[in-house]
C-alpha cells in the first residue's frame, strides 16, 4: 500500500525517469492521498486519461522505472501500480477536453517535479466519481473530501448529474445513503 509519503516518492521517481513533459490528472485515492487525506493508503494511482498528457511508452518506462506496475490487465498485482483510466468501469463527469477544465473549474495542481505535473479534478468530480462504486471505502473517502474541502451536497449532485446513464442512477442511490452518513 501507498500511503502519502510513497506516493510522493512515486512521483520523484517517475519525474527522475521522465525526458519530456508529462502532466496526469489522477482520480480516486491517489487523489484524496494528495489532497491531505490522513491515514489513507492506495494499491494503485489512477490517472483519467482524457485529462493527462503523456506519451505511452515514455511514461511506462518511468512508471516501471520508479518501480510500480504499469496499467495491468486482466488480475491486478499484488504490488502498488500505475493505471491509465478511460471511461468505462470508472465514470469521471465533467470534463471538456477543449478547455481543459472540469465542469468549467480549473483542476487543481497537487504536486510538480521537474518534468511532471500531477493534477487532480474539483473535489464534487471525485466524489461523484467515487460515488458510482460506492463501497465503504468510497463513502469514508466522500465524507472525508466534502468536509476537508468545504463541498455541499448540491455541488455533488449537480456533479453526479453529468455522468452517463447507468453510472448517474448508481451514483444518485449512492448519494442518498452519503447524504444519510453526512447527517444535517
Amino acid at each position: 500500500m501507498l500511503d502519502r509519503d510513497g506516493v510522493m516518492g512515486v512521483l520523484e521517481r517517475i519525474d527522475a525517469n521522465l525526458d519530456d513533459e508529462v502532466r496526469l490528472c489522477l482520480i480516486g485515492s491517489g487523489a484524496t492521498i494528495l489532497l491531505g487525506q490522513p491515514a489513507r493508503g492506495t494499491e494503485d494511482l489512477d490517472a483519467w486519461a482524457r485529462a493527462s498528457r503523456f506519451r505511452e511508452e515514455a511514461l511506462r518506462r518511468a512508471v516501471r522505472s520508479a518501480g510500480l506496475d504499469y496499467d495491468p490487465r486482466g488480475e491486478f498485482p499484488n504490488t502498488p501500480y500505475f493505471q491509465i483510466v478511460h471511461p468505462g468501469i470508472v465514470q469521471v463527469p465533467g470534463y471538456d477536453p477543449d478547455t481543459g477544465r472540469w465542469m468549467g473549474q480549473d483542476e487543481e495542481v497537487v504536486w510538480r517535479g521537474e518534468r511532471l505535473v500531477v493534477t487532480v479534478p474539483p473535489p464534487e468530480v471525485i466524489v461523484a466519481s467515487k460515488l458510482v462504486r460506492g463501497d465503504d471505502r468510497d463513502l469514508e473517502d466522500c465524507l472525508w473530501l466534502m468536509a476537508a474541502r468545504g463541498v455541499d451536497a448540491v455541488a455533488v449532485a449537480r456533479a453526479v448529474r453529468g455522468l452517463p446513464r447507468p453510472a448517474r442512477d448508481k451514483a444518485e442511490d449512492n448519494l442518498d445513503i452519503l447524504n444519510l452518513l453526512k447527517g444535517p
